[in-house]
């Protein structure tokens, strides 16, 4: 059995980290000031006739040795560079139109919920409600500051969406699923009026609306009972026993009182709820980068779909379960239109 070697794979993992953050790097006497750079591993082994960065200075120089090695260590199973640094959770691994990218892991997993209006003609008054669950918040907020040039406002200094201009609104559409990749497991977002001024119980209201994602189509051959249930139970796993940050969107419920109700009704296992343990994280949104990415997430949802954009890519329709919205709701147009986003198996 092939033995890792830690002096190579701590070098291939350190420098995966100074890329994405855009440090100076250090190497054979020679300093290198990267711009933020996501990794790919076809960097160790493609041929550069012209450097156009430091990045690719940095890997003209690097010895042919490593090189070498890197192309069979790297995609070992279980003993390789990239296996190893996701068993230790160092690096995510992750891919898009074919091609890989590497990600270092800067923080443990959360959860971030907020809401963003609609407003158009045919959108009136409804909104959305995003539950994203965050294996790499820290890096997504990187990604946004560093490789996008998205600042934050106010005294307060958060990223608020409704404070981009189109340039910046564009460009975090453009980059949306490397985005949700870079910092995201799974992502529900519900585009709904189902809250505002509801039929009855707001309470009520927000447990069907997150129980609806999930129950029924029990004969809908693409998202029957069995895919919806392991769905649930993905959301549960992500959500149960992890710190979730809350926006204050819910009045009168507080953030508290949401989170609860979140983890309860996803731990349901036919109409039973299992034991649970939900974590509120009691931060401000300006102390919360979880809530400050689930803002930007659900007002670039919200955008695609004001511009008819169904689903809005990269997320795919979930089919909602309309006997959770009463009757009298349904009368006063009462609707709900769930989508889900998972992050695929590298």
């Amino acid at each position: 059995m092939t033995k890792l070697n830690p002096s190579k794979y701590d070098f291939f993992i350190n420098i995966v980290e100074n890329a994405f953050l855009g440090k100076r790097f250090t190497y054979k006497k020679k300093s290198y000031n990267f711009e933020p750079t996501i990794v790919s591993p076809y960097d160790f082994i493609k041929k550069i006739e012209t450097p156009s960065s430091e990045y690719e200075r940095f890997l003209n120089d690097l010895e042919s040795v490593f090189k070498a090695t890197a192309k069979t260590e790297m995609y070992r199973k279980d003993k390789g560079w990239i296996a190893q640094g996701i068993i230790r959770n160092k690096i995510k691994n992750f891919k898009i139109d074919e091609k890989n990218y590497l990600v270092p892991v800067l923080c443990s997993p959360s959860v971030g919920i907020d809401t963003s209006g609609i407003n158009s003609h045919t959108n009136n008054n409804s909104s959305i409600v995003l539950v994203c669950c965050l294996d790499n918040v820290d890096a997504g907020i990187i990604f946004l500051e560093k490789h996008l040039c998205i600042p934050r406002y106010g005294k307060k200094n958060e990223h608020k969406w409704n404070k981009l201009n189109h340039a910046k609104r564009q460009n975090v559409l453009e980059n949306m699923e490397l985005l949700l990749n870079i910092s995201s497991c799974r992502l529900l977002a519900i585009h709904t009026n189902v809250l505002i001024s509801p039929i009855g119980s707001l309470v009520n209201a927000f447990r069907d609306l997150i129980d609806g994602c999930f129950t029924g189509y029990e004969n809908m051959p693409d998202q029957p009972s069995t895919f919806r249930k392991k769905l649930r139970q993905e959301f549960f796993e992500s959500c149960n026993n992890v710190p979730i940050h809350c926006d204050s969107d819910f009045r009168p419920l507080n953030p508290d009182k949401i989170v609860k109700i979140l983890v309860k009704t996803l731990s349901k296992i036919n109409v039973k709820q299992r034991k649970c343990t939900p974590l509120h994280v009691t931060l401000d949104s300006e102390e919360s980068n979880s809530i400050q990415f689930a803002d930007i997430m659900a007002g670039a949802i919200g955008m695609k779909i004001q511009n008819n954009e169904t689903p809005p890519v990269p997320l795919s329709i979930l089919y909602f379960d309309n006997r959770k919205i009463n009757n009298r709701a349904k009368r006063r147009g009462k609707f709900a239109k769930p989508y889900y986003w998972l992050m695929p198996s590298s």
